[in-house]
């Protein structure tokens, strides 16, 4: 038998509708048929069975992490990446992939102390047209030359520093942090009926929206005989705001999330850890006066430069 090598790797080069999204890590792409309708037995030992609406959706992960609320509050348009052919030269050793119309529905942000920041995205696509099924909706090309290369703006390994409220009569400073995590979700709705090969009515809904996360630290300050964590979660609303290292020399970044209420908290203290850890859940919450959105003048998340 002949030795075969059909083998891919290495995801690279997002751009993702239009955003160039670099230090791509993982992408995992699901295709298949939302609904399979089966007989009853009807005297058949196994059933008849019909497929209908095709579907295609995933998972991406970049180390690109400032683009994660433009690229979830962004035009749909489509996403590129390429994979390496093993064992082919390079002048045609590139499979091309584009995915059209992936409507990011949610996100999830994550920094740890001594790793570059992570953004997650979860998408689905919505076909073009009514004949449009996951073969139009995830084309390959093959043969391809070597992508262009995608810069990352990489960072968020070091959280300098970390205030509740701040600025106000209860700013509350956090020490000694070693992880950050925001989940933003919109509501998806979908439909596939008529005529439809897969989904033509693919939403993600701004109202409903949900806004979640949680701080790691190691400050263990007491306080009239309070932890740090039990502060956190006695505060009021107000912001969350971490200034964050960059990769490179680059300028520090500021994250700051809006209306966050600390819902729980804990500690996790071993001997076979150098210090206590502690926890902090924290929750996104509105204000009728002052309504929270992800655009316009008062963000759930805003990603800046420092001052």
């Amino acid at each position: 038998m002949a030795t075969v090598n059909n083998r891919l790797k290495k995801p690279q080069a997002f751009v993702i509708n239009g955003i160039d999204a670099g230090g791509a890590m993982t992408a995992t792409i699901s295709c298949g048929y939302e609904n399979i309708i089966q007989s009853p037995p009807d005297g058949l030992q196994a059933p008849m069975v019909d497929r209908e609406v095709q579907f295609c959706r995933g998972t991406i992960v970049s180390q690109d992490w400032v683009h994660a609320l433009e690229l979830l509050t962004g035009t749909v348009g489509t996403l590129v990446f390429y994979e390496r052919k093993s064992g082919t030269a390079e002048a045609t050793g590139y499979v091309k992939h584009t995915i059209t119309n992936p409507v990011i529905y949610q996100i999830a942000l994550s920094l740890n102390k001594g790793g570059y920041a992570t953004v997650t995205y979860n998408f689905e696509c919505r076909a073009a047209d009514e004949t449009k099924g996951f073969k139009d909706m995830h084309a390959m090309t093959d043969d391809q030359s070597a992508p262009n290369y995608v810069s990352a703006a990489r960072g968020g390994y070091r959280i300098e520093t970390c205030k509740h409220d701040p600025g106000g009569v209860n700013e509350l400073d956090v020490f000694h942090l070693t992880g950050f995590d925001i989940q933003i979700a919109m509501n998806l709705v979908r439909a596939c009926n008529d005529g439809d090969v897969g989904y033509t009515c693919v939403d993600a809904e701004l109202n409903g929206l949900a806004a979640s996360g949680s701080i790691a630290f190691q400050d263990g300050v007491i306080t009239s005989g309070a932890l740090k964590c039990q502060d956190l979660l006695a505060a009021a609303r107000g912001d969350l705001e971490l200034q964050v290292t960059q990769s490179q020399a680059a300028a520090d970044k500021v994250i700051t999330v809006a209306g966050t209420q600390f819902i729980n908290a804990g500690s996790s203290s071993d001997v076979s850890s150098p210090f206590t850890g502690y926890n902090a859940d924290f929750l996104v919450t509105n204000d009728a006066d002052t309504p929270l959105t992800l655009s316009g003048d008062n963000k759930i998340l805003t990603i800046e430069n420092a001052a």
